[in-house]
């Protein structure tokens, strides 16, 4: 791994765990249904694709022709590929909201990290990559920890 995706990559984790912070401290200060009770965590999501959906219009509209052309330029597969990524990335922060809703930040956040276990075995079994012992033992560790770390 380059110096330059290491440091990409400690940025990501940086703003995906300030993100959980601040996803939790949404529920404190959004207002439930009823006076005095948390929020919902469907209000949360859409509240938050609302704004996710506004802060992008302009970095969209200033790229829109390449957009469309990286689009035109795709394959129907890709284009589908693409919406499939949308569509698990959505739903899969939908019901991560509806898990922090009812549990410690401490707890969700590290037991929701155990996703390159999923990853590993689709990427072994539908691309071809190679299985090699050593990355399961990795992988099945790296789950194993966050276990541990979130009882």
């Amino acid at each position: 791994m380059t110096q330059t995706t290491a440091f990409f990559l400690g940025l990501a984790v940086l703003c995906w765990g300030m993100s959980a912070f601040f996803d939790k401290l949404c529920f404190r200060y959004f207002p439930g249904s009823a006076p005095g009770t948390p929020a919902q965590a469907t209000d949360v999501f859409f509240v938050r694709l609302a704004l996710t959906i506004l802060l992008l219009l302009v970095p969209v509209a200033v790229r829109w022709n390449g957009v469309c052309g990286a689009a035109a330029g795709a394959e129907r597969m890709g284009l589908f590929w693409v919406g499939s990524s949308v569509v698990a990335a959505m739903s899969g922060v939908y019901f991560y909201l509806i898990a922090m809703s009812g549990a410690e930040a401490s707890k969700i956040v590290p037991l929701s990290s155990t996703y390159p276990l999923v990853t590993f075995f689709l990427a072994v079994l539908f691309l071809g990559e190679s299985f090699n012992p050593n990355k399961l033992l990795g992988t099945l560790f790296v789950c194993l920890g966050v276990f541990f770390l979130s009882r």
